[in-house]
């Protein structure tokens, strides 16, 4: 005799990359595909539908206490070796001038070969000078990231869902006087998903 077991939002547990996130309010989505009906001559009805391309989009919604726990806890992922390389222009120390005039940047190279060419007015920049490997600033210059969702019932019984390689687009937040607490909508789009499926948790 089969038996089900239902799940709540109070059994579900996130995990952003491999960190337990604690102050994910909620997670929607949606899978969207194009498609269109394809006609021929002599007949009103399609004569099939074509498939094409798929995107699935959807929201984050955190609760902020006195942080920005989601910067903290993505910048330490994988022991901080998954930091973007920013652009110096975003990092606000970088003087376009500096490198159009020469200024005292020397570590030109060839774009052929490679090859270290020197020379403060050569014109052709060192790409490694223009970029630094940073710790995200802002939630769109993260990497992406697997969002993984596990349910644990009080019948000990497990669930799970994937979102594979979330990309962060927009961030949205205000406060009211009215607001008991502040919260922060992020939307996303990610690569693909896995669907619920129970699970059996790893002993130990």
């Amino acid at each position: 005799m089969a038996t089900f077991h239902s799940f709540a939002g109070i059994d579900m547990h996130a995990v952003f990359g491999d960190v337990q996130f604690g102050e994910l309010q909620m997670i929607s989505y949606k899978s969207d595909r194009e498609k269109s009906p394809v006609y021929t001559m002599g007949s009103a009805d399609p004569r099939t539908i074509a498939r094409g391309k798929r995107v699935i989009t959807g929201a984050l919604v955190f609760v902020v206490f006195e942080k920005d726990s989601l910067l903290s806890a993505l910048n330490g992922f994988n022991n901080g070796n998954r930091n973007p390389y920013l652009s110096i222009d975003e990092l606000g120390n970088y003087d376009t001038e500096q490198y159009l005039n020469g200024g005292s940047i020397n570590n030109f190279y060839d774009p052929v070969d490679g090859t270290n060419i020197g020379g403060a007015n050569s014109g052709v920049v060192d790409p490694n000078s223009l970029v630094s490997q940073q710790q995200a600033n802002l939630a769109d210059q993260l990497l992406p990231f697997d969002v993984t969702l596990v349910g644990v019932n009080e019948y000990g019984k497990s669930t799970k869902m994937i979102f594979h390689e979330i990309e962060l687009m927009s961030e949205s937040s205000g406060i009211s006087i009215d607001d008991l607490v502040i919260e922060k909508q992020m939307s996303f789009i990610a690569r693909r998903i896995t669907g619920w499926n129970n699970y059996a948790p790893i002993e130990g």
